[in-house]
C-alpha cells in the first residue's frame, strides 16, 4: 500500500461521515426516524441499501472461495435464495409495508391476539435475533480481517490473548477500529444516514470490484487463454466450471444441491430483520415492492460474476493457496497497481461499514422497540430511546469483535445459520396465508429448531470430504415443520378477533384464510395469487437466464448465452405484464380499511 492508496481510503471514510453529518439532525429526533427513516424512503434508495448491505466484505471471499474450493456451481448455496426472494417480493413486500412495524419482530403483535404467549414470543425473538445478529457481524469482522491482513500483510499471529475468546491479531484489532468508524455512521443519522450512504458505497464497492475482475479477465484471455492457463494449473478441475452439478450421478453432491434449493428458497421467502426494516421504511407499498425486485436483480445479477472471475482465475495464478477464502484478498494483493489497489481497499471498506452500520441499526431497533419501550422502560421521550439505541450499538459491535477472534471460516458460520434458520423459516412464510398460526406456533418451532439443530450439529458433524449440512438442515426442517404443523392443530380452532382484524387490513387470498372470508363476507382481489405466481415464476426465470448468460459470455459458450439471452427475453415479457397487474393500497388508507376510500389502486 502507497501513499496514494492511503490517500484515497482517507477520502472515502470522510464522505459517508458528511452524509451522517447532514442527515444527523432529522435521524436522532425520534425511534421511527432513526429506525425507519420516517418512512420516506424511495424505491432506489430502499433497494440499494438492501444490496448494499448483503454486499459485506465477508461476500466476495465467500464466493470467490466457493468458486475455487468446489466451481462454480457451488454457488448455488446463495443462488437458490432468489426463488425465494422473489417470491417474498410478489406475495409479501407490499404487505410487510402495510402492517406499519418498525422490526419483523413487532409483526407478532399486529397478528396476534395480545397476552403472555405474544408478549413471551416477542421477548424470546428479540435474544434469539440479538444472537443471530452478534453472529452475522461477527462473520463480517472475521472476514474484514483476513482482507487486512492479506492486503497489509500483517502477522496473523495473537497479539494479545484473553481468557475463553483466545487471541487477538493485528488484523482483529484494526478491524475493531473499522467497527467504531462505521457505528459512528449510525449513531449520528440512523437509518435515514444509513440508506444514503448505502447507495454511495455500493457503487464504490461495484466499482472495485467489477475493476479487479475485469484487469484479472484481460491478462486471463492473453496468451494461451483462458481454458489452456486454468488446465496448466495442478489445482484445476475440469467440473470446477460446471454451471450445474452433474445431475446424472445421484449421489451425495446431488442431493446437497436440492438441498440448497430448499433450504435457500425457504430463507429467501421468509426473509425478515433488515429486509423488513428497509421495507418498513419505504414511502409506499408501490416503492416495497419495487426496492425488493430491484434487490434481487442487483443482487443475483450485478454482484456475483466479478467475484467468481476472481476466484476461478486464482487457480491459476495462486495454485498453492490453503485457504480459499483468501483467493481475493491476494488477487487484489497480485493485480491492484497503486492508487486502485486504495481504490479495491475503500471499496471493500465501503461494503463493510455498510454491513456493520445495518446490522447495529437493525440489531438496536428490536432491542428499543420490541423489548425496552413495551416491557422496560416505557414512557420514556423519544431522544432517550434513541440515546438507549446507540448504547445497544457499542453493545453489539463489542461482542461481534470478541467472538470473531473464535471464528475459522465465513462459510460454516452461514451454514450454521441456514440449519436453524431455514427450519423457522417455515413457520414465518406460513403465519401469512394461513389463519391458524398463532404464537405457540412460532414459539415451537423456534425452540424446536435450536435443540433439534444443534443435536444434529453434535450426532452429524461434518467431515474432510464428507459436508452433512444438507442433510442436517433437511432433517431440521422437516422435523420442526412436523412440530409447529401439530401445535398449531391443537392450539387455535376458531378465528379470534385480532385475527379477523389482521384480514380486514391484508385482504390476503388463499385457501389458508377462506374460513375468515366466510365470517367476515370480504374478498381478496380478484386473480390477485395467481397473478403473483405467474410473476414470481417468470421473474425467476429471467434472472437465472441472464445471469447465466454473462456467464457463458465471460467464458465464451457463443450458443449458450444466445439460448439464454432469448429465454431471457421472453421470461421478461411475461413478468412486466405481471408487474402492471399488481395492485397497492396507499398509506393514508390503511386506518380506515372499511371505508369506500380503502379501495385497492392499480399501479401505474
Amino acid at each position: 500500500m502507497s501513499l496514494l492508496d492511503w490517500i484515497i481510503v482517507g477520502a472515502y471514510v470522510l464522505i459517508p461521515l458528511g452524509i451522517s453529518i447532514y442527515f444527523s439532525r432529522r435521524g436522532s429526533s425520534g425511534v421511527s426516524e432513526f429506525f425507519v427513516a420516517g418512512r420516506s424512503l424511495s424505491w432506489f434508495v430502499a433497494g440499494t441499501g438492501m444490496v448494499a448491505t448483503t454486499f459485506s466484505s465477508d461476500t466476495p471471499l465467500m464466493v470467490a472461495g466457493l468458486s475455487r474450493r468446489t466451481g462454480i456451481y457451488d454457488n448455488w448455496f446463495w443462488w437458490s435464495a432468489a426463488i425465494g426472494y422473489v417470491a417474498a417480493v410478489f406475495f409479501l413486500s407490499k404487505l410487510w409495508r402495510r402492517c406499519e412495524v418498525i422490526t419483523d419482530i413487532e409483526f407478532v403483535v399486529k397478528r396476534y391476539d395480545q397476552g403472555r404467549s405474544t408478549s413471551f414470543l416477542r421477548i424470546f425473538n428479540v435474544f434469539y435475533n440479538t444472537l443471530l445478529n452478534i453472529l452475522i457481524t461477527a462473520s463480517v469482522f472475521l472476514a474484514m480481517s483476513k482482507i487486512l491482513t492479506g492486503l497489509l500483510h500483517l502477522n496473523p499471529e495473537p497479539i494479545y490473548t484473553l481468557p475463553v475468546l483466545g487471541g487477538l491479531n493485528a488484523g482483529t484489532l484494526i478491524t475493531f477500529g473499522l467497527g467504531i468508524l462505521a457505528i459512528g455512521h449510525t449513531i449520528l443519522a440512523g437509518q435515514y444516514g444509513i440508506a444514503y450512504i448505502a447507495v454511495f458505497q455500493f457503487s464504490l464497492a461495484m466499482a472495485g470490484c467489477i475493476g479487479l475482475a475485469v484487469i484479472v479477465y484481460i491478462d486471463s484471455i492473453g496468451g494461451q487463454g483462458i481454458l489452456a492457463k486454468l488446465q496448466s494449473s495442478p489445482a484445476f478441475k475440469p467440473e470446477q466450471l460446471n454451471f450445474l452439478p452433474d445431475l446424472r450421478n445421484m449421489d451425495t453432491g446431488i442431493f446437497t444441491f436440492f438441498a440448497y434449493v430448499i433450504i435457500a428458497t425457504i430463507n429467501g421467502a421468509s426473509s425478515g430483520g433488515y429486509f423488513v426494516q428497509k421495507l418498513a421504511a419505504c414511502k409506499s407499498e408501490k416503492d416495497a415492492f419495487l426496492g425488493f425486485l430491484w434487490f434481487n436483480f442487483c443482487h443475483f445479477i450485478v454482484r456475483p460474476w466479478p467475484w467468481i472471475v476472481v476466484g476461478i482465475m486464482s487457480i491459476y495464478y495462486l495454485p498453492n493457496l490453503h485457504d480459499p477464502e483468501m483467493s481475493f484478498p491476494q488477487m487484489i494483493d497480485l493485480f491492484m497497481p497503486v492508487g486502485l489497489k486504495g481504490l479495491m481497499l475503500a471499496a471493500l471498506f465501503a461494503a463493510f461499514t455498510d454491513t456493520v452500520d445495518t446490522q447495529m441499526n437493525w440489531g438496536a431497533s428490536f432491542v428499543i422497540n420490541d423489548l425496552y419501550m413495551p416491557f422496560l422502560g416505557k414512557n420514556k421521550s423519544q431522544k432517550h430511546y434513541v440515546f438507549v439505541s446507540r448504547l445497544c450499538m457499542l453493545f453489539i459491535v463489542i461482542s461481534a469483535v470478541l467472538i470473531s477472534a473464535r471464528l475459522d471460516s465465513i462459510l460454516n458460520i452461514y451454514k450454521y445459520l441456514a440449519v436453524i434458520g431455514s427450519a423457522i423459516g417455515t413457520v414465518c412464510i406460513v403465519r401469512w396465508y394461513w389463519w391458524r398460526v398463532n404464537p405457540y406456533s412460532e414459539l415451537s418451532a423456534i425452540v424446536a429448531s435450536l435443540l433439534i439443530g444443534n443435536l444434529l450439529e453434535i450426532l452429524l458433524p461434518s467431515t474432510p470430504g464428507h459436508d452433512l449440512f444438507a442433510i442436517r438442515a433437511l432433517a431440521n426442517i422437516v422435523a420442526v415443520l412436523i412440530v409447529w404443523v401439530v401445535v398449531t392443530i391443537f392450539t387455535c380452532r376458531v378465528p379470534s378477533e385480532k385475527t379477523i382484524e389482521f384480514y380486514k387490513l391484508m385482504k390476503i387470498g388463499g385457501p389458508g384464510w377462506a374460513k375468515v372470508r366466510h365470517l367476515t363476507g370480504i374478498e381478496p382481489v380478484k386473480n390477485e395469487l395467481r397473478n403473483n405466481v405467474i410473476g414470481w415464476a417468470s421473474c425467476v426465470i429471467t434472472i437465472y437466464a441472464v445471469l447465466f448468460c454473462i456467464g457463458k459470455l465471460l467464458f465464451q459458450q457463443w450458443l449458450s448465452a444466445l439460448t439464454c439471452f432469448v429465454i431471457a427475453a421472453l421470461g421478461g415479457l411475461v413478468m412486466s405484464r405481471s408487474i402492471s397487474s399488481v395492485h397497492f393500497i396507499q398509506p393514508e388508507a390503511y386506518a380506515q380499511p372499511d371505508k369506500p376510500e380503502f379501495e385497492l389502486r392499480k399501479s401505474e
